[in-house]
């Protein structure tokens, strides 16, 4: 799989990343509906790659591009090859956790809710998200420092796709809605997939949110409850269009 594929792809995980910020028991999605073509220049032996939304430009393949189209199709291989996101299948759950149906995807939050009162949602679901706290949380600050993320500043392989280090990767701008952004070296597919995504809604540090509530675990939800209401007040979704699973 080429970039080109694997940019269209990168917009869909955006919003479905996106209910998983929320809230447990909330669910948004705004998909970035955008096709991204790649073209790379080479200015004073800087490595750069703009992802830019400009029908007709060619890519041009040099060791930037070549970066990107490697830890991409990594991704790509990890979770479309490789079972990355049915992990939760196959993996050890607390008691009563991860026991969710195929069927209960499809239902409405609200009606799912009725159905379940009282059952933790993130528990519950754990199957289908392998990622979701079974336990309750009570300081999110832990999450800060996620495995795929710190160790991303050095070379190595990660769990799921390669890093370049904090220096070794290109220098790539991406464009898109009306909205710009650049890393001064984009890492791996994490930084790739998840940074726009964060910067999008405004969550990335030093935008709009306080982090130091992350240790406050009422304020935080409070906060997401804030963030996912902004999301509805903006796009107005109905039930029908918000399932568990989507």
């Amino acid at each position: 799989m080429n970039i080109l594929l694997a940019v269209p792809i990168m917009f869909f995980i955006l919003g479905q990343g996106l209910a998983d910020s929320c809230i447990e028991d909330m669910d948004s999605t705004a998909l970035l509906q955008t096709k991204a073509e790649l073209r790379s220049l080479q200015t004073e032996n800087i490595q750069h790659i703009a992802l830019v939304q400009e029908p007709g430009n060619s890519l041009l393949v040099d060791t930037a591009a070549d970066k990107i189209n490697a830890t991409m199709t990594q991704m790509h291989k990890a979770w479309a090859e490789e079972g990355f996101w049915g992990r939760g299948h196959v993996m050890s759950h607390s008691p009563g956790c991860g026991e969710a149906t195929p069927e209960e995807l499809q239902m409405t939050i609200p009606g799912w809710q009725q159905r379940h009162p009282g059952v933790r949602s993130f528990c519950h679901f754990s199957n289908y998200g392998f990622w979701f706290p079974e336990a309750p949380v009570d300081d999110y600050t832990s999450f800060v420092s996620e495995s795929q993320s710190i160790g991303a500043d050095m070379p190595s392989k990660g769990y799921l796709c390669e890093s370049f280090g904090a220096v070794g990767g290109p220098e790539v701008s991406i464009k898109y809605d009306g909205l710009s952004f650049t890393w001064n070296h984009a890492r791996d597919c994490i930084d790739i997939v998840d940074d726009p995504y964060c910067y999008t809604m405004g969550w990335l540090k030093g935008q709009n949110l306080d982090g130091a509530v992350m240790k406050n675990k009422t304020a935080w939800h409070l906060l997401a409850k804030s963030e996912c209401q902004k999301i509805q007040d903006e796009f107005k979704f109905v039930d029908e269009e918000l399932t568990v699973g989507r």
